[in-house]
């Protein structure tokens, strides 16, 4: 597994998440590597796994900060989505699961 495909399991909560974590912590960047885009697909896959219920909110949170906060990860495609997603207050107080649902809503009209 090489970072690229590190990024994408530790991103998509894929089955070797844990293993792509090593991978990535003990990666050395060169130069002309090109951060991991991350796309409005997968965005959307990752709602859908909160929804499903396979991920909660710390794991969305720390989603969102990972993307924000990482030189290697280019998140500018969904970045308004990820100050939401990173900053759940803004969110509302009202229900969690109702608001990702809206989330997904606005996200399928946009494409």
């Amino acid at each position: 597994m090489d970072k690229q495909q590190a990024i994408f399991q530790i991103l998509s909560f894929g089955p070797q998440r844990d293993e792509a974590f090593s991978v990535y912590l003990n990666a050395e960047s060169q130069p002309d590597d090109a951060p991991f885009l991350v796309t409005k697909t997968l965005l959307i896959s990752v709602l859908h796994q909160y929804l499903a219920q396979t991920i909660d909110d710390d794991d969305l949170e720390q989603w969102a900060n990972l993307i924000n906060f990482r030189d290697d990860i280019n998140g500018e495609a969904i970045e308004d989505w990820l100050y939401a997603l990173a900053n759940q207050e803004m969110m509302g107080n009202g229900n969690k699961k109702a608001n990702i649902e809206r989330m997904l809503a606005l996200l399928s009209d946009s494409e």
